[in-house]
């Protein structure tokens, strides 16, 4: 994670984890700019009528919400899309 937050115009050149999984923040959640598992996991969940109940373990991304939401809708997919749909929801 650390990685994908690097910016090579002003990230600097040695990054110090001291405490792994340590937040010393606010005591009402965190800010989503942590790069702890516990603070990048986003649960989700799609439920309505079409949709099979079950549950899948396999990791999907943020870019695949709305290809996900045009493939259940059958409208074409957004422009510039980076995402797949999620098979598990939109295959009967």
């Amino acid at each position: 994670m650390i990685t994908n937050g690097y910016n090579t115009r002003r990230s600097g050149d040695i990054y110090y984890v001291l405490q792994p999984n340590w937040f010393n923040g606010s005591s009402t959640g965190t800010t989503h700019g942590n790069w702890n598992p516990y603070d990048s996991h986003i649960p989700l969940v799609f439920m309505g009528w079409g949709i099979k109940s079950g549950a899948s373990n396999k990791t999907h991304y943020m870019t695949d919400i709305a290809p996900t939401l045009a493939a259940l809708l059958h409208i074409q997919m957004p422009n510039g899309n980076v995402g797949e749909p999620i098979t598990e929801i939109t295959n009967k």
